[in-house]
C-alpha cells in the first residue's frame, strides 16, 4: 500500500463519505474502487479507438494491399511453427458435421 493525498471538492468528499458509509467501507477503498474502475473503462476505450484505427487504415487499403498485409502476418504468426498441409471440410448436412466432429475432426484422405 501506498499513500497518496488527493484534493476533493467539498462536495465530491460529502458524496464520498455517503457512498463509503452506504457501501460500509473505508474513504480508501470506495476511492481506489474507483480509480480501478476508470482505468478499466480508459482501458476499454483505447482499445476501441486503435480497433477502429486498424479497421479505417485497412479499408483504406486497396484489396492487393489487403492481401499483401494478411500474407504478411499470416508470416509473422506462424514463424518458428511447425508447418501444416492446409485443408477445407465440408459437409451436406449438418449431421455428416457432427460425425465428422465425433470422430475427431481431422482431415481426410
Amino acid at each position: 500500500m501506498t499513500i497518496l493525498s488527493v484534493s476533493l471538492p467539498l462536495q465530491l468528499r460529502s458524496a464520498l463519505d455517503a457512498e463509503a458509509r452506504r457501501q460500509r467501507r473505508s474513504r480508501s477503498f470506495v476511492v481506489a474502487d474507483a480509480v480501478r474502475a476508470y482505468l478499466a473503462h480508459r482501458e476499454r476505450d483505447a482499445f476501441a479507438e486503435a480497433q477502429a484505427r486498424t479497421v479505417r487504415e485497412g479499408l483504406a487499403l486497396t484489396p492487393a494491399q489487403r492481401v499483401q498485409l494478411a500474407e504478411e502476418l499470416w508470416r509473422e504468426f506462424t514463424r518458428g511453427r511447425k508447418a501444416v498441409q492446409p485443408w477445407t471440410a465440408s459437409f451436406n448436412t449438418f449431421d455428416e458435421y457432427e460425425t465428422w466432429r465425433r470422430q475427431g475432426g481431422e482431415p481426410v484422405g
